[in-house]
């Protein structure tokens, strides 16, 4: 059927492509080599006059080679460009009656002598008169052998044809106007065959004999010309879309592809071997792109085809006599978009195989270099698919291997008719009745989907019940996403709500980015919490939301809608909505215990995130009024200018809970690193000043004391928890504000870095809005904290109780004032009880170590005369044996406080020197009368030494001792090479230490823990 000496020629239209090691030639036949010579193509390297790619209308200017051979051609009269013109593709026509044609200047790459061809060609049959002529090749001398050959479409001879030293030899046409796919085989210097033969749409219509004569072309002045003859004297009528010239025969497996490539794409139809099956419009129109591997027999094959799209399939493990796989795509669009029935992200384009008999498994690899992946944040891997729908709801899934640009499936299986793709995961949908794709139970999303955005379709409800920690969330228009009471929805990136989320009870919303806030939509963030309800308390309030980037207080809402307000000294719980009064709206940023500091807000006032006010209570006689905050949630960075030597009412900015120990650290070198939160009795029933019944609740980065309060008869402080329960952890709720005092002008910060998730709820009784709180999951330091602490009380005769701190950090603690450990007295009572240091009024005081030599001076402060309470009312990592006493330097009297609370008559007066706190009595271990008592020694718990700090007794040891509480020696040395000694051996307990030099005894003791 085909010389195995022919060579083919093929005029047809399509795009791109690079040349790779697969087959990149029309239909995967060719690959840039010297067996693809020319190939001209409508649909890619046309150029108008500016150099630049031809639009509909133009004159072309040149015709770019894609062979790889650089065979361009150039225009001498311009043919046009015509878009759209043959199956949506476009093509160069050229008109006989404007003399258009196109020389190839380069000849040296054409190929000429002694060499078999076969030319393949679409276009339509010339409409003018004559012998018109697609292509000439030749010399121009027409005085020797082999001359010139050219290649017509005619219409006055209906025929197809190929004419060589003046000879014509050709077929007839059925119809010669017609778009068609001419194929012509020439044999140059043949010996079985001699003859040309002819292919009409891929049917064998003629041959013609050669009379057995050698065929070559004369190279001497050689042309190669396209829409006109040697002489220029008859010209091409009609559309070109593709020239393809081979310097070698292509095999029979070949000849199929090709020509099931060309029909697929411009409709055409074929007269023999239409395999290619779904580029009929009942199967999809797969048009494009499309190319094949198969084979005829042994000697005719094909098995390594990408052709011009972007798909290469090739190893076919069982590839059989009569075995073909040829694929197409729909679109060339590679761009990804959501697929309706998974919710996976698919590539738009995508392809359908027809598979004749069976090849078995194949190897399919994409070239990923031109497609769109921006879209793609998912850390989920890019995906082969493939499905006998086009829905792809059922797919088989096909891992991806990918080296550079080439992502590469092996061992793929097809059956006739099945569509593939590429695909990646990237979100996970609520739909209203389902989750899709989530790593959780019901595909609902869980904590490990960080690198996948959630997203809530329009219109519908959904529910999340689990924690869960995805990328980004997209609440569509209409669509609701509820957050169960008590779940962390954690984000690392955006929240873009056209809808509504709303965060039930005490579900938080966490964002992780650094960068500033993008989150957007016309939607709200819903958030509740509890305020007092009394008339006369105050709350501290930050809005966690903000409306155009700011907080007006008039934008709060209850359950019945926006609240109002009124200018009357008491709110008005009966109305629905209720009303709160106006009056009590004020904010802080002043100098330091400065009343006429406090600035009024209005119900208008734009507040930026971070900034805190006060509200009073609304007098409903629920227990609490719960407020809602509605609008876009606040996220990452915020700063606020403040100056040194005030103070100020800021807030957590957020709608999940705030560290308190990294905003601390982040503000460090601003703020004076302790943090106040204010609370009242439930018993105040008065709006003056003076008659508040309330204190500080306190805060830095060493420990937290509560407020003053007065327990009920519950035993719970009125208006907080009373003991353990009522002293502020690291973890400020939502809404909550505070107090801080400035140390240097500069800029208070809030970040995503400060958040934490932390549920109220964790502390049974937990009071309103200022809570304690347990760390629950993300961003939590899991370091447990054991460092010692105690809280002392001191109660006075009203049994109003306020606290007092003492810690214990040797990392960060000095003897001295230490900024962010020690913290200041905020408010003092008017009986109080606080430490002194460097004349600063503590409530928390830090120390490196426990040292049961210390003396600890602590101020009491008495306005009314009476019994007043003294007690240790919690400990923490302190050792057991440590004794711990009150002491009167007046009396020399010692009170017990490890074991018991203390009374004492106290009459009105500051006692600033008169009382201590020390940790043994003068007569309990006695050191007894030496002559100097001056050794000094520490112990590091963390290295479980004792080290001795005197070096100059350490130099004239002559033997030393080391006893137990009980007088018993656990150790004796005769000298020391240094000045530790190990004591992990060694239970806890207090000790005493002798060493003996030529001058003195010096003996000291101390408390390993």
């Amino acid at each position: 059927m085909y010389s195995p000496k022919n060579l083919l020629l093929l005029l047809v239209c399509f795009t791109f492509f690079l040349k790779t090691n697969s087959q990149t030639g029309p239909g995967g036949v060719g690959d840039g080599s010297a067996n693809l010579m020319l190939w001209l193509r409508a649909d890619v390297g046309v150029e108008s006059s500016t150099g630049i790619d031809a639009t509909n209308g133009d004159n072309v200017s040149s015709w770019l080679d894609q062979s790889g051979d650089n065979n361009d051609a150039s225009s001498i009269n311009a043919p046009n460009y015509q878009t759209a013109q043959h199956n949506g593709y476009p093509a160069v026509h050229f008109t006989s009656v404007s003399s258009e044609y196109m020389n190839i200047p380069d000849y040296t790459n054409f190929p000429s002598g002694n060499e078999d061809r076969t030319y393949i060609f679409v276009g339509e049959g010339s409409s003018g008169a004559g012998n018109q002529n697609l292509l000439y090749h030749g010399s121009t001398n027409t005085t020797v052998a082999g001359y010139g050959r050219r290649i017509n479409i005619t219409n006055n001879h209906n025929e197809i044809s190929m004419a060589i030293n003046g000879q014509r030899y050709g077929s007839t046409l059925t119809s010669s106007t017609a778009l068609r796919v001419g194929t012509i085989v020439f044999p140059v210097g043949s010996t079985d065959s001699d003859e040309f033969t002819f292919y009409d749409n891929g049917g064998l219509i003629a041959s013609s004999g050669l009379a057995g004569n050698v065929q070559t072309i004369n190279t001497d002045n050689e042309i190669a010309r396209i829409g006109a003859n040697r002489n220029i004297t008859r010209f091409y009528d009609g559309d070109m879309c593709e020239l393809i010239v081979f310097d070698r025969e292509i095999n029979d497996a070949e000849f199929i592809i090709i020509h099931n490539y060309v029909s697929a794409k411009y409709g055409t139809t074929l007269a023999a071997n239409d395999l290619y099956t779904q580029d009929d419009s009942g199967n999809g129109d797969f048009d494009h792109h499309v190319a094949g591997i198969g084979r005829v027999n042994g000697s005719n094959s094909h098995s390594d085809s990408q052709g011009t799209g972007i798909v290469r399939i090739n190893n076919p493990s069982a590839l059989s006599n009569g075995d073909y796989l040829f694929w197409g795509e729909d679109t060339k669009d590679y761009t990804f978009s959501t697929n309706s029935s998974t919710y996976r992200e698919h590539l738009n384009s995508k392809w359908r195989v027809s598979k004749i008999n069976d090849l078995g498994t194949v190897t399919v690899s994409f070239d990923i270099s031109g497609i769109d992946l921006s879209a793609k944040q998912s850390c989920r891997d890019l995906e082969f698919v493939v499905d006998n729908d086009s829905d792809f709801s059922s797919p088989t899934v096909y891992s991806l291997t990918i080296s550079g640009s080439t992502a590469t499936a092996t061992l793929v299986n097809f059956n006739d008719g099945d569509y593939f793709s590429l695909r990646y995961l990237d979100q996970i949908v609520w739909d209203g009745t389902s989750f899709f794709n989530g790593s959780g139970a019901a595909n609902a999303p869980n904590s490990s989907d960080n690198c996948l955005k959630l997203t809530v379709k329009s219109g519908i409800t959904g529910l999340l019940t689990f924690d869960a920690y995805v990328r980004e969330v997209e609440v569509e228009s209409g669509g609701t996403l509820n957050v169960a009471d008590g779940i962390l929805l954690e984000v690392d990136d955006q929240v873009v709500i056209d809808g509504v989320i709303d965060l039930l009870g005490e579900a938080q919303l966490i964002q992780q980015h650094t960068n500033t806030t993008s989150n957007s939509g016309t939607g709200v963030l819903v958030k509740r919490q509890q305020g007092t309800n009394s008339l006369f308390n105050y709350n501290y309030w930050s809005a966690p939301v903000n409306t155009g980037g700011f907080w007006q207080i008039g934008y709060l809402e209850d359950a019945a809608g926006v609240i109002n307000f009124h200018s009357n000294i008491n709110a008005n719980a009966a109305t629905s909505p209720t009303t709160l009064s106006s009056r009590w709206l004020y904010g802080y940023n002043g100098l330091l215990n400065t009343f006429s500091e406090w600035s009024a807000f209005t119900t208008t006032s734009d507040l930026p995130p971070g900034i805190g006010y006060t509200m009073k209570g609304s007098g409903t006689t629920d227990p609490e009024q719960e407020y809602i905050f509605k609008g876009t949630p606040n996220d990452g960075n915020y700063s606020i200018s403040v100056t040194a030597g005030n103070e100020i009412l800021i807030g957590n900015p957020y709608p999940s809970a705030l560290n308190a120990d990294q905003f601390i650290t982040d503000n460090a070198s601003v703020i004076e690193g302790t943090l106040y939160f204010w609370e009242q009795g439930t018993t105040n029933n008065s709006h003056y000043l003076s008659q508040y019944i309330g204190g500080f609740a306190t805060y830095n980065s060493l420990m937290g004391v509560a407020a003053a309060a007065i327990p009920d008869a519950s035993g719970l402080a009125s208006g907080t928890s009373f003991s353990a329960k009522g002293i502020p952890t690291g973890n400020i709720s939502v809404a909550q504000g505070f107090f801080t005092a400035i140390d240097n002008t500069g800029s208070i910060v809030f970040n995503n870095q400060q958040r934490i998730f932390a549920k109220e709820s964790d502390i049974t009784d937990a009071p309103i809005f200022h809570k304690t709180t347990n760390e629950k999951t993300a961003k939590v330091n899991s370091d447990k904290d054991l460092r010692p602490k105690i809280w002392f009380s001191f109660t006075d005769p009203s049994q109003f109780t306020s606290f007092l701190g003492l810690g214990y950090d040797s990392n960060n603690a000095t003897t001295g004032y230490d900024k962010g450990y020690d913290g200041k007295l905020y408010r003092d009572q008017e009986n109080d009880m606080y430490w002194m240091l460097n004349d600063k009024k503590l409530i928390i005081q830090a120390l490196p170590n426990i040292n049961i030599e210390d003396q600890l001076p602590v101020t009491i402060k008495v306005t009314d005369d009476g019994l007043y309470k003294f007690a240790i009312d919690k400990k923490e990592n302190v050792p057991e044996d440590l004794n711990v006493f009150l002491k009167d330097n007046y009396s020399n009297s010692y009170y017990n406080l490890k074991d018991e609370t203390i009374e004492l008559y106290l009459q009105k007066n500051t006692y600033e020197d008169q009382y201590v706190i020390v940790f043994q009595e003068n007569n309990s271990l006695t050191t007894g009368n030496y002559e100097n008592q001056n050794l000094s020694v520490f112990y590091d718990k963390k290295t479980e030494n004792l080290i001795i700090n005197n070096d100059s007794i350490l130099n004239d040891i002559q033997s030393i001792s080391i006893y137990n509480s009980v007088g018993q020696e656990v150790l004796n040395f005769k000298s020391l090479d240094a000045n530790r000694i190990n004591m992990s051996k060694f239970s806890d307990g207090i000790y005493v230490i002798k060493a003996n030099t030529a001058i003195n005894k010096n003996i000291a003791k101390f408390l390993k823990y």
